[in-house]
């Protein structure tokens, strides 16, 4: 599950059927923007007690169950533990208007529910479109986008250790040459992690691929892989590339697999690069090695989301067994 892409709902409704309503809409708009959905529905106070509920982003709560007025109570029992959106709704145009009028609790909106009018989908919207303005903001996307390919490594990792218990002896030497000349290639400055791990100097100034060839040390690929002092994302991609050509060459699975090096890229200028405003007023950051720009656009943002959501998907759906 992607955390920082997932909008949680929880919906405190009797009915299911217009629960079922509610959640496909949400779904709906959050698709449009890169968004996925969790969702869950209780039927009663009492439910959400014994539920431990974290990370909620909005609480759509039926305000009248019968005759009753329970809108007061609900605000008192959520506001215990969280301080998010809640969208009270009812046919009673009566109680909403009254409870609106009060405005007694910040982050506390009210619709009417009427077939004739779209009231609570407008209000859905209009409370989802604030979410999707503050994490389309700078620092908002950097952490968005790290945090996800930190969660999107993990998965590469296990991937990773699942290919290499399919690769025979003569397969595993030729694999460990491929990634020590990796990270020969693509050495960042960590020369006494890197000789610790490898046994032997790396900085290309003193030792030419041949010598380090010779002289390294054998290793475990599933250890390097988990070494945080001199692996990263990018890295463990590589590997992930390399040990999957081992076992299937270069077919369709592999060039997928590929293509997913931009949203890598673009996760190094979040990284390593600072902020600026162009002459549009839109937020840009200067692309690594080169002089063209990652503009931070609305529609960019939605891009990069589903990236992530489409690599992690496929991440997830592909077995990674030798051909």
């Amino acid at each position: 599950m992607l955390r920082d892409l997932t909008y949680k709902v929880v919906v405190i409704d009797d009915d299911p059927d217009l629960y079922e309503d509610y959640v496909e809409e949400i779904e709906d708009i959050l698709q449009e923007q890169g968004y996925l959905l969790e969702h869950d529905r209780y039927e009663e106070l009492i439910e959400l007690e014994e539920n431990s509920l974290e990370d909620v982003d909005l609480f759509l709560v039926d305000l009248k169950f019968g005759k009753e007025n329970k809108g007061p109570e609900f605000i008192s029992k959520i506001r215990e533990n969280y301080f998010t959106d809640i969208l009270f709704y009812s046919s009673d145009s009566k109680a909403i208007i009254s409870s609106r009028s009060k405005g007694e609790f910040e982050g506390v909106f009210f619709a009417i529910r009427d077939e004739h009018k779209n009231e609570i989908k407008e209000r859905i919207e209009q409370l989802i479109n604030k979410m999707i303005k503050r994490s389309n903001t700078p620092l908002a996307s950097r952490g968005l986008v790290l945090g996800c390919i930190a969660e999107l490594d993990n998965i590469v990792k296990d991937k990773i250790h699942s290919l290499l218990v399919q690769i025979g002896p003569e397969q595993t030497e030729k694999l460990m040459n491929d990634c020590t000349r990796l990270y020969y290639n693509s050495y960042g400055g960590n020369s006494d992690k890197l000789k610790e791990f490898f046994g032997t100097d790396f900085h290309k100034g003193k030792l030419q691929w041949c010598v380090v060839k010779e002289n390294y040390l054998k290793y475990d690929i599933s250890n390097l892989v988990e070494n945080v002092a001199i692996t990263d994302s990018n890295k463990n991609f590589r590997v992930l590339l390399k040990t999957y050509e081992m076992l299937n060459g270069k077919d369709d699975t592999y060039n997928v697999i590929k293509d997913f090096i931009e949203l890598l890229s673009d996760r190094n200028i979040f990284a390593h690069v600072r902020e600026e405003k162009n002459d549009e007023g839109q937020y840009q950051f200067k692309k690594l090695n080169n002089d063209e720009y990652l503009v931070l656009s609305d529609e960019k943002c939605v891009e990069l989301r589903n990236s992530i959501i489409k690599y992690h998907n496929f991440l997830m759906s592909q077995p990674f067994r030798n051909r």
